[in-house]
């Protein structure tokens, strides 16, 4: 009790990112498709959400997601349970994520976002113009189109090795400190590691078909990782 006394008084960078779970047999109920992995094109999938911080992950969500769900609705689901539970600082998403709608339901949350900025045509057109220069900021930039349309921030900075990535934000950031973007966003970096600990050191191995039985099970390897 101690201890969450003082979560609740920081303010928290969290990871959101989809966990997939390789699923081998006949179809069942929640088995999503998707791109050829590790022998099969099925795959149980969760969206979680974790604290990241000093180089460690700590679980607070697990969304499973079904075939006919909108990771959009799941996204608003978690941040609204997440927010009862911590203050959030910063929230960290993958180019997955990169959509108008997940940006839109990030922001009626009141919530300051960072991701990389998948290289659409635009996007490409603004690294041709800023070839000369280590970082630029773009501001009220749009993605999407129409009443799905967001606004945000697109940030071009070079990294240590000189190499320009591109960040979409609502973070009102000066060119001149654009670069620390990078340890930002670096705190999501190695949540992957964290899932292979779990999938390799607590998850418990099952030929079962049942789903309760498979969740149950991923459940219980996320709750034995918060605790080591």
């Amino acid at each position: 009790k101690k201890n969450y006394s003082i979560l609740q008084r920081r303010k928290l960078d969290i990871a959101h990112d989809i966990h997939k779970l390789p699923f081998y047999g006949k179809k069942i109920d929640f088995v999503n498709n998707g791109k050829p992995e590790v022998g099969t094109t099925q795959f149980f999938e969760f969206l979680t959400c974790s604290i990241v911080v000093a180089g460690k992950r700590f679980a607070v969500d697990v969304v499973p997601i079904h075939p006919l769900d909108d990771v959009t609705d799941l996204i608003d689901y978690s941040l609204s349970k997440v927010k009862r539970r911590i203050h959030i600082e910063r929230v960290l998403l993958d180019r997955g994520f990169d959509n108008s709608m997940i940006i839109n339901t990030i922001k009626k949350h009141n919530l300051k976002f960072i991701m990389p900025k998948v290289r659409t045509a635009t996007v490409k057109a603004w690294f041709d113009k800023s070839e000369d220069c280590k970082a630029r900021v773009i501001n009220d930039f749009k993605i999407g189109k129409g009443e799905n349309e967001a606004i945000a921030n697109l940030v071009l900075v070079d990294n240590k090795e000189g190499i320009k990535m591109a960040f979409i934000t609502n973070l009102d950031i000066p060119v001149q400190l654009a670069h620390y973007l990078y340890s930002w966003y670096g705190k999501r970096w190695g949540i992957e590691t964290s899932y292979r600990q779990m999938d390799y050191d607590f998850l418990a191995r099952t030929p079962s078909n049942n789903y309760i039985i498979r969740i149950f099970y991923f459940l219980f390897s996320v709750c034995l990782f918060n605790l080591w």
